[in-house]
């Protein structure tokens, strides 16, 4: 009987099958959560390049309204021509104050499936990214 009990606590097939079963939800957990911080940051990263590039544009206006104008335009332009955002879901506003214009740029990221998982923590679904310029021409 000793014998049978020594052979079964030496042998080791299957333990890399359990193993994995154990081991395979934490993996896929991280890897989720990789992906779905991931996108989130790069949906982050391209709203700040739009106010970034939407506030440069200002620099052209001579008055608070085509300075909106402009912004407005250079958000809507760079928002079609970025391949991951939807436009409809992304707002902006233009605030021109002392010698300063900042533009905000809001997007709703409830659509981003990875992070609607519930697996892991999550940041909020609302992405605003703001950019302040001191403004151009003549003053």
């Amino acid at each position: 009987m000793h014998s049978m009990r020594e052979q079964l606590r030496r042998n080791q097939r299957g333990a890399s099958v359990v193993e994995f079963a154990l081991l395979a939800p934490i993996f896929v957990t991280l890897l989720f959560g990789m992906l779905g911080y991931g996108q989130y940051f790069y949906l982050s990263h391209s709203l700040q390049q739009i106010a970034n590039n939407a506030a440069r544009a200002t620099i052209a206006g001579l008055t608070t309204d085509e300075r909106t104008t402009i912004a407005s335009e250079a958000v809507t332009r760079e928002a079609r021509a970025h391949g991951s955002l939807a436009a409809a879901r992304l707002t902006s506003s233009v605030a021109d104050q002392n010698g300063y214009t900042t533009v905000t740029v809001t997007y709703d990221a409830s659509n981003i499936a990875l992070l609607r998982t519930g697996v892991f923590p999550t940041p909020g679904t609302t992405i605003e990214r703001r950019a302040l310029i001191r403004n151009g021409g003549v003053s």
